[in-house]
């Protein structure tokens, strides 16, 4: 279904991985104690960087440290949606788009 990795891939579009990774350290220094829209619950660290690229033809998803699990709200949900639908293009999706909201 997917892959994933510990350790980062070479690269992503034209930019080597090490300069990924280096750009999302950065940000998470900037983001280091923020706790957007208050603390979810005992286990949250805080706010995290993530990029979304293509390479092999693979939409990867891309974090500066090892990560369980990520929270958000609807709306920020929906902006890595239409980043993961633009990637998927980018990738060569050949399925048809379909929504469906609700049960």
């Amino acid at each position: 279904m997917s892959h994933h990795g510990n350790n980062p891939l070479p690269g992503v579009g034209d930019t080597p991985a090490p300069d990924v990774q280096k750009v999302l350290s950065e940000h998470m220094q900037k983001l280091l104690g923020e706790y957007p829209k208050g603390r979810l619950n005992d286990n949250d660290s805080g706010a995290i960087a993530m990029s979304v690229g293509v390479e092999a033809g693979r939409v990867i998803l891309r974090f500066p440290k090892p990560v369980a699990w990520v929270g958000m709200t609807g709306d920020e949900a929906f902006e890595i949606a239409q980043s993961l639908l633009r990637h998927a293009r980018s990738a060569g999706v050949t399925s048809p788009l379909v929504i469906r909201l609700g049960g």
